[in-house]
């Protein structure tokens, strides 16, 4: 008997072409340049797209995604001018902030009590409050930089006759008392809106923030105007400048 002849061999199974990782990077990149008009994914979506189409093209099949890194592509290039623009305002609103704060700094304001009697001038970022001390005449803070003042007007008549001396170092004693390892200089002699004054640094902790006051004392005839300025300790090395020219610029009209 003859022998039977073999089936044909069954068609080996063909591939399936894969889609190209980097062509759906390219889109992804594109959507989220085109959304947010950002420079830094526009650029990258152009790029992926141009190297998608060159290794699907050079695959001769075994990649696919070609209109998906076209989509990219369309998408990168219409972002790449809006992300121009949108990096052209951002650094224009940069300048505009810089140049306001630079403004403000410079800025020489006058803060005045509810009277209008009592006066600081400081720079345009601080503002008048009224919730440090329900004692103050004025209040005033520039919160960005924890750094606040308030003056406290005491009437003569109202303190047997002490001397400068006396009132400030009660009012020095009773800081001391208040606060946790509480330190102070000697106080110093100057003179503040043509009056004589005494001035000393006060550091210690209150409410577990540790704290460094300048305070100011000022002999007014019938008044004595305690002035309190402070700012935490970690400041106080670049700030207490600032707070002594604050200070300084005190003036009350009769």
């Amino acid at each position: 008997m003859a022998e039977e002849a073999s089936p044909p061999a069954p068609p080996s199974a063909q591939p399936v072409p894969r889609i190209a990782p980097i062509a759906i990077w390219s889109l992804v990149l594109g959507i989220l340049s085109f959304n947010c008009g950002l420079l830094f994914t526009s650029i990258p979506a152009v790029i992926c797209g141009h190297i998608a189409w060159s290794k699907i093209r050079k695959s001769r099949g075994a990649l696919r995604g070609k209109g998906i890194a076209i989509a990219g592509l369309i998408l990168g290039y219409i972002a790449i001018p809006l992300g121009v623009l949108g990096t052209l305002m951002m650094i224009d609103m940069i300048k505009s902030d810089r140049e306001r704060l630079r403004q403000l700094e410079a800025e020489r304001k006058e803060i005045a009590s509810d009277d209008g009697k009592l006066k600081v001038t400081t720079s345009g970022f601080w503002v008048k409050r009224s919730d440090l001390n329900k004692r103050a005449s004025l209040q005033a803070a520039y919160k960005d930089k924890e750094m606040y003042v308030i003056v406290i007007t005491e009437a003569k008549t109202d303190l047997d006759d002490l001397t400068l001396e006396k009132d400030h170092q009660l009012t020095r004693d009773r800081m001391l008392q208040e606060m946790k390892n509480p330190s102070a200089t000697q106080p110093v002699s100057l003179t503040i809106d043509g009056h004589s004054a005494l001035q000393d640094e006060i550091t210690g902790t209150e409410k577990g923030t540790k704290i460094v006051f300048l305070h100011t004392t000022v002999d007014e005839g019938n008044h004595f105007q305690q002035i309190l300025a402070w700012t935490l300790k970690s400041r106080w090395q670049k700030q207490n400048q600032w707070l002594r020219a604050v200070t300084g610029s005190f003036r009350s009209e009769k």
